[in-house]
């Protein structure tokens, strides 16, 4: 598949970083030198030093040879346009990024498609539903959901005190309705396991199952259930804003929320905006004002200041004044480590969740969503089962998947299933995969159709413009 990615910047570099390991034919469109030359140096893909917006660059791209063109600048103006140039060059699919809200509002009055956007990504929605996720499961680092709300996955790490260590999956006491999918032990290779595995204290093990059976996961960790009642947001931005409103929204609204903002402007803003949320002006990497106006208090600390140095220092006043849940955005993936050093493995990636739920349209097999873990050691793929798909009508010990990958879960109809080697493959099931990197890209020969999914087919399978 020919893909043009216009803008360079942290969604379109995981995007094009992920897309040129899956030989897929990536042209990035980069007006910015600096970052025309890291992805020219780290990426063996062919970058344009050009304004997306322009119908030169779209040209020497190969537009109208493309089957997808991904427009993720930071200004949502140049997205726009270049879809609507690229619809007209005769590109099939276009994805476009848009942060400001009222464009996408105004969506009723002038159709996406009919301006050439077929879909639109918001980065910071994307991590504030993340976010949301994990500030309702404070024991877990990881949730994502499936299958429309009935699969989830947690991923959780594993403490002296759990009772599941030290002894083969075998003789895990799990549950039926769940498995665990993954191992991340740290220092050694990601690990999809087998029954003979073993789980030891430390390891980040990952759950998959059914969403009202891991409501909550202390029962596996061995511990009273982890109830939040404060969360304090640092950080005012898109994200702050998004995750506070999200809160306030909810019907059951149990959470007493505090924000703390740098910007007295911004600050007048959200206290207009937010009606339950107490926003307060300050520094976020101030310890004086964070014991005076005791942010130690919280049960959950979400830090999304938008600054991955800023982030951290918060990260580090937080643990040392005894917060025990803290969830950290991070926009640099080198900084992963000192977080992960710090005890703190609640981490949120805006880029890669963006570059996540835009791979699933890149991909042969009627793929509904796509997820990438945060350290990017697996993928999750939750797809329909064509009629046609090599493995329908075989029990799952006979479909000869590739060492690295699983089918987690099976929703057929109302019922979800977790399987077995002798549970069959039907057509129209529901699957949950996980699948290690380097054989997520070959289960298109077992679960896709004789023919390659359409745009149109591509649209049905997503609930709504925006994803």
């Amino acid at each position: 598949m020919h893909i043009i990615v216009i803008g360079g910047g942290g969604v379109g570099y995981e995007l094009a970083r992920n897309l040129s390991t899956k030989e897929q034919d990536v042209v990035v469109i980069e007006k910015d030198t600096n970052k025309v030359k890291l992805l020219e140096e780290n990426l063996d893909i062919m970058v344009v030093e050009e304004n997306g917006a322009s119908v030169k660059a779209l040209q020497k791209a190969g537009a109208k040879n493309a089957q997808m063109l991904i427009a993720v600048t930071q200004v949502d103006e140049t997205n726009i346009i270049a879809c609507m140039m690229a619809k007209r060059m005769g590109v099939p699919i276009t994805v476009a990024r848009i942060r400001n809200q009222d464009y996408i509002d105004s969506a009723d009055i002038l159709p996406g498609k009919q301006i050439g956007i077929d879909f639109i990504i918001n980065p910071e929605k994307v991590a504030a539903q993340e976010i949301s996720h994990v500030i309702h499961f404070p024991d877990a680092s990881e949730v994502e959901y499936f299958a429309e709300g009935k699969v989830k996955l947690v991923g959780i790490t594993v403490g002296e005190e759990a009772g599941i260590t030290n002894k083969p999956l075998n003789d895990v006491p799990l549950p039926a309705g769940c498995i665990i999918v993954g191992i991340d032990r740290p220092n050694e290779e990601f690990l999809v396991p087998g029954g003979k595995d073993h789980i030891y204290p430390g390891d980040k093990i990952y759950l998959l199952g059914n969403a009202q059976l891991l409501r909550s996961v202390s029962w596996l960790l061995h511990h009273p259930d982890t109830h939040a009642h404060r969360v304090t947001i640092l950080g005012g931005g898109n994200i702050g804003y998004r995750v506070a409103s999200m809160i306030e929204m909810q019907r059951k609204q149990h959470l007493a929320v505090k924000m703390v903002e740098k910007d007295p402007e911004r600050c007048s803003m959200l206290s207009r905006d937010l009606s339950k949320t107490l926003v307060l002006h300050g520094d976020a990497t101030d310890l004086s004002f964070f014991k005076e106006e005791e942010i130690e208090d919280a049960d959950i600390l979400v830090v999304v200041t938008g600054e991955d140095r800023t982030n951290i220092v918060a990260a580090v006043l937080a643990r040392q004044l005894g917060v025990k849940k803290i969830v950290c955005e991070v926009i640099d993936p080198q900084y992963v480590p000192i977080y992960l050093k710090l005890g703190i493995d609640s981490l949120i990636n805006p880029h890669l969740l963006a570059a996540s739920r835009i791979l699933r349209f890149t991909r042969k097999e009627d793929v509904v969503s796509l997820s990438v873990l945060q350290d990017q050691n697996a993928e999750i793929v939750e797809l329909i089962l064509p009629d046609k798909a090599k493995v329908v009508g075989k029990k799952i010990v006979q479909a000869g998947l590739p060492r690295g990958a699983l089918i987690g879960s099976i929703v057929r109809g109302e019922e979800i299933i977790i399987p077995h080697g002798d549970t069959r493959l039907q057509a129209g099931d529901r699957l949950v995969v996980f699948a290690l990197p380097q054989v997520s890209e070959k289960l298109t020969r077992y679960f896709a159709g004789s023919k390659k999914v359409s745009q149109e087919q591509k649209k049905k399978l997503v609930n709504s413009q925006e994803i």
